[in-house]
């Protein structure tokens, strides 16, 4: 485990932990369900998604589709249906926050 880990009903959480999203790091993430944070250099949110932890983020970082996104972090979740509502969630939040959803959500919908 990762300095910094919250155990949470059996699975760790890394929403409080802020990781450099290079492969270094990406790689030794786990490969289970959930959402993440993509932010810049300025902390500011860029992206959320949802997946495969470890595929989604190595998707980031290897087709570079959000250059900004300098940073994450994730938290794990049971299932797809429950991914899709985090992420909505969060989007939902963020859109309520400031007006406008994340620079890279803006464009794939």
């Amino acid at each position: 485990m990762k300095e910094n880990q919250v155990i949470c009903g059996g699975i760790y959480l890394e929403w409080e932990k802020w990781w450099s999203l290079t492969k270094r790091f990406v790689s030794i993430e786990p490969n289970k369900l959930g959402v993440y944070e993509l932010e810049d250099d300025l902390h500011n949110t860029v992206y959320y998604g949802s997946g495969k932890i470890k595929t989604r983020l190595l998707d980031h970082v290897n087709k570079k589709d959000c250059p900004m996104a300098k940073n994450y972090h994730f938290e794990l979740i049971n299932s797809k249906a429950e991914c899709r509502a985090r992420e909505k969630a969060l989007l939902e939040e963020y859109q309520k926050n400031h007006e406008k959803l994340p620079r890279y959500n803006e464009k794939i919908l």
